[in-house]
């Protein structure tokens, strides 16, 4: 599980939807501080968009729970704390994928 998520926090440093992609369920949701729900599509289109930061994740959790998981952790951009988070993972047809992610200003 810590796998694929430090290669979630990977693809974000390298800017690379192409590799976020293939960790993320075709049912991927994102609910961010304002209420929005965010979909997979929308979500890769945006890596593209993010202005270049210099990042760094701190995790605080993970917990494994039969075919479900969860991280909880917090992004820096340029040295600031932008949000926290709260992902969710599923095994399905034994293999991992982030379902959805909580995120939390």
């Amino acid at each position: 599980m810590l796998r694929l998520d430090d290669a979630w926090n990977a693809a974000y440093h390298r800017r690379d939807p192409s590799a976020l992609a293939e960790m993320l369920a075709d049912d991927w949701v994102g609910f961010f501080p304002d209420g929005r729900a965010v979909f997979r599509a929308e979500l890769l289109e945006g890596m593209r968009q993010n202005p270049p930061a210099a990042l760094m994740f701190e995790r605080h959790a993970a917990r494994v729970h039969g075919d479900a998981a969860f991280t909880r952790g917090t992004l820096y951009a340029n040295g600031v704390r932008v949000q926290s988070f709260f992902r969710v993972y599923a095994r399905r047809e034994g293999k991992w994928r982030a379902v959805g992610v909580q995120v939390v200003a």
